[in-house]
């Protein structure tokens, strides 16, 4: 299959959108390196990812949140789509679109770790071509919460596969699409209450929801 790259139009108007909605809510130091293998371009990623051990805490978070936030989560396509329902409203006039498929898992432990494992692919529309992002794999990392923010603190063992193409080509995702692949908890609001996690991410001066599930 032929490599193709994303023209610099198509690259400069992405990497503005994609600038105003996720760089700003990403605290110094907390952003993941873009070391996820790249792969062919199909709606399910490769299951070859690297295996990736679970960091060790450096902070817990307060007993009083830990002890709603511990389990598993599940974003599922309706909560995806509420998601990033937002961020295309919050993104209105920017020029770029996202349509997104699939799920995501989120663990978080009592001791401050968290894995999340998206099975996603996202088409995002962008000066009139369409760039399909697939995700999958398992990022590791850190975090911290207190009653009503959770931080990810140090993201350190990457493992997501990202892999994306246009019009069945496959291309180079870059690391803006490293950043859509990402978990919403770089620095978010939440509440938690009985089986439902409801994470707040800053974006372009605004909010997008993300809602999970436990189980």
């Amino acid at each position: 299959m032929t490599r193709r790259t994303i023209t610099p139009a198509v690259t400069a108007v992405f990497a503005a959108a994609l600038a105003l909605s996720l760089s700003a809510c990403v605290p110094e130091g907390a952003q993941p390196s873009p070391s996820a293998s790249t792969g062919s371009a199909s709606a399910t990623p490769s299951a070859s990812a690297s295996a990736s051990t679970a960091p060790s805490a450096s902070a817990s978070p307060s007993a009083d949140a830990s002890a709603c936030l511990a389990g598993d989560w599940t974003m599922d396509q309706g909560a995806l789509e509420a998601y990033y329902s937002d961020v295309n409203a919050l993104l209105d006039g920017a020029g770029i679109a996202f349509t997104p498929e699939g799920s995501a898992a989120l663990t978080l432990t009592p001791e401050g770790t968290f894995a999340w494992t998206p099975d996603v692919q996202v088409n995002a529309e962008v000066a009139g071509t369409t760039i399909v992002i697939s995700v999958g794999g398992t990022a590791n990392g850190t975090y911290t919460a207190t009653g009503d923010r959770i931080t990810a603190t140090s993201p350190v063992s990457d493992g997501l596969v990202v892999s994306a193409s246009i019009d069945g080509a496959e291309t180079d995702p870059g690391e803006v699409a490293q950043q859509v692949a990402g978990a919403p908890l770089t620095d978010a609001s939440y509440t938690c209450a009985g089986d439902t996690l409801t994470l707040g991410s800053s974006i372009a001066g605004g909010t997008a929801t993300a809602v999970l599930h436990r189980g």
